[in-house]
């Protein structure tokens, strides 16, 4: 199987909106309409455009399996708690991918990314999947983020 991460690109639409809607209705159980979630897509990809925010696919054999959002905070961004900071804002692999290493490499992937764009540190809010970012070496900062009520998680 070829496992690939790569940046988004408009063919990518469908595939991602699919993987939102998953996302948010099956794994967060948050009540949003496909209109909704299409209007918040929308504006990730323009902002995505304008390098505000990344989203890459994790791709197996051609087809989307995953992908993760992130970007470096700021005020152009619709989410800014830590100015100058990467902030992992999403991230979601399909059922059948999880616990083999793939959200793992998402992770790592849009790590070294802002990384190497010169962020003095990262974090991300979580309240489900602390086990998995504690061993990603990401430590609980003790806070709660006023936005979601996940607790922030930093590295």
């Amino acid at each position: 199987m070829e496992i690939k991460i790569c940046a988004y690109s408009n063919s990518d639409y469908a595939a991602f909106q699919k993987m939102l809607c998953t996302c948010f209705w099956q794994d967060y159980k948050i009540p949003r309409t496909e209109e909704q979630l299409e209007r918040w897509q929308n504006m990730l990809i323009r902002q995505a455009s304008a390098e505000i925010v990344f989203i890459d696919l994790l791709t197996a054999d051609g087809e989307a399996q995953g992908f993760i959002l992130y970007q470096i905070d700021s005020p152009e961004s619709d989410w800014c708690i830590k100015e100058g900071y990467g902030f992992i804002r999403e991230l979601y692999v399909a059922a059948d991918f999880r616990r083999s290493g793939h959200g793992k490499a998402l992770a790592v992937h849009a790590e070294t990314r802002l990384r190497q764009r010169g962020v003095p540190g990262i974090y991300l809010t979580t309240d489900e999947a602390m086990e998995f970012w504690a061993k990603m070496g990401y430590r609980d900062s003790g806070e709660v983020c006023s936005e979601n009520d996940g607790r922030i998680f930093v590295k």
